[in-house]
């Protein structure tokens, strides 16, 4: 399981303060278990906060955030136990770093859980193995370390306490290409073999489109619609509204549209329009 749940929350920073602002307004959203969601929308749309509800860190100023159907703030919750079922990355985690060694660092969320050595080194190497780095790595100081392979480290962390909900905000912000597609993939890889809940965080359409099942999309502190890949990015209107791009291979296909070329609209990542455009070659050929 790991299904969460929003019913008409708000979240008010600096309440009965002058400073007080609203930072998400009666949202209401579903994040389905089992599958990876996108969670977007323009920069300071309430992203970030609505994350830190859903596992508890912040509460809402109104409405109610529910995990398989249970209230996450009610007062019978455990929140230690909670923070283990539903994990979360901050942007830019290799700044949270602590332990001497990767492996120590990877392995004390498995230890405050209270599993044994034994676990806790399995785990600790299921982890390693998610996030693409070597095992020789594992008696090395995370402080010696590439920015990327830190990143992976404390991604690594949080993977190892298994949580139902892994959520990650901007995981591949500030990487080159490869470390994207190392970092989000080694993500999805996670996911498809633990079969858990993950929602990621992302001002990139690309990678939204690659590697989530549904997408949410934010903008102005209100969820304004869910669905699946082809639901949302094929509504470029919606995107446009709520301050986003269209995939940049979508775009593509759509100019080759206007210049006659008979092209599906419905393509959102590279491998769909290599084969779409393979496939409309192949066509042209047979009439020829």
């Amino acid at each position: 399981m790991g299904k969460l749940e929003i019913r008409d929350v708000s979240y008010i920073y600096g309440k009965d303060t002058p400073f007080e602002k609203l930072a998400l307004d009666r949202v209401n959203a579903e994040f389905c278990d089992n599958c990876i969601t996108g969670l977007i929308g323009h920069t300071g749309c309430g992203k970030s906060t609505l994350v830190q509800l859903l596992n508890g860190l912040l509460v809402p100023t109104q409405g109610k955030v529910f995990l398989d159907g249970q209230d996450i703030n009610a007062k019978s919750v455990n929140r230690r136990e909670l923070r283990f079922r539903v994990g979360l990355v901050f942007q830019y985690p290799e700044y949270q770093l602590f332990e001497e060694t990767v492996q120590a660092d990877i392995a004390f969320g498995p230890k405050n859980m209270g599993l044994d050595s034994e676990e806790t080194a399995r785990r600790v190497l299921s982890a390693l193995h998610f996030v693409g780095l070597d095992e020789t790595l594992l008696t090395v100081s995370p402080f010696d370390l590439s920015g990327g392979q830190k990143r992976r480290v404390a991604i690594a962390g949080v993977m190892a306490m298994q949580p139902e909900v892994l959520i990650l905000d901007e995981p591949a912000a500030g990487l080159d290409p490869i470390g994207r597609e190392e970092i989000l993939g080694g993500i999805k890889s996670y996911q498809r073999a633990r079969n858990s809940s993950v929602i990621i965080v992302s001002h990139s359409m690309e990678d939204m489109a690659r590697y989530s099942d549904n997408i949410v999309v934010m903008s102005h502190g209100t969820v304004t619609a869910q669905g699946t890949c082809r639901d949302i990015f094929s509504n470029h209107e919606l995107l446009t509204d709520a301050g986003l791009s269209i995939p940049q291979v979508t775009a593509f296909l759509a100019a080759l549209r206007k210049n006659g070329i008979d092209v599906s609209k419905d393509i959102f990542t590279v491998d769909d329009a290599v084969k779409e455009i393979r496939s409309y070659m192949l066509r042209e050929r047979n009439r020829a």
